[in-house]
């Protein structure tokens, strides 16, 4: 695990048994213009980290993804929905890159950036 990893976990873990808000915005393909935002809040139980062994052959499933567990949801423009699985993942590409924001953090992947806020 590299270094910015091992940092954003140590954040993750000491943010458990509290609410997190996330906010993900996807990059358009191929650019660095954000073209869906997504509003999620957790109740932060407990992280995990899947590997996979597999390369699948589009690059569309990560190698690695810290997972996040607990109760959610989906805030939507209509209505809230649950967070499927009572998980979230961030996947872990090559360009995954972790700063904070007083209490908050920012993550910057390939296909997304997060914004990770306790309240």
């Amino acid at each position: 695990m590299n270094q910015m990893v091992e940092r954003f976990s140590e954040w993750l873990e000491a943010q458990k048994g509290k609410k997190l808000f996330i906010k993900k915005g996807e990059h358009s393909t191929g650019m660095e213009n954000i073209s869906d935002l997504d509003t999620i809040s957790i109740s932060l139980e407990s992280i995990s980290l899947r590997q996979s062994k597999q390369s699948s052959l589009d690059d569309y499933l990560p190698h690695q993804e810290l997972i996040l567990h607990g109760n959610g949801e989906i805030h939507g423009n209509e209505k809230d929905s649950p967070l499927p699985n009572q998980s979230f993942e961030i996947p872990l590409d090559e360009t995954f890159r972790f700063s904070t924001e007083g209490n908050a953090v920012n993550v910057h992947t390939e296909k997304a950036v997060y914004h990770l806020s306790p309240h």
